[in-house]
């Protein structure tokens, strides 16, 4: 299993990947030592696939989290 900090995001809105994908994912990170699940809402934007609404709030959280 992955052993390393991970950060799963998603646009709630997203088309073409179901959000319920994100959840599985996270899910399933049990030994990570630091995990994340940040679903993105219309309120905040970044609900399209890869944020594509609101690509600098996204680019900017996800740095944000590695720093």
């Amino acid at each position: 299993g992955v052993k390393v900090p991970f950060l799963v995001t998603h646009g709630a809105q997203d088309r073409q990947i179901s959000v319920q994908y994100a959840h599985d994912c996270y899910d399933q990170l049990v030994n990570s030592p630091k995990r994340e699940l940040k679903i993105f809402t219309a309120r905040e934007g970044g609900v399209e696939h890869v944020g594509a609404d609101n690509m600098a709030y996204g680019r900017d959280y996800i740095a944000d989290w590695f720093a």
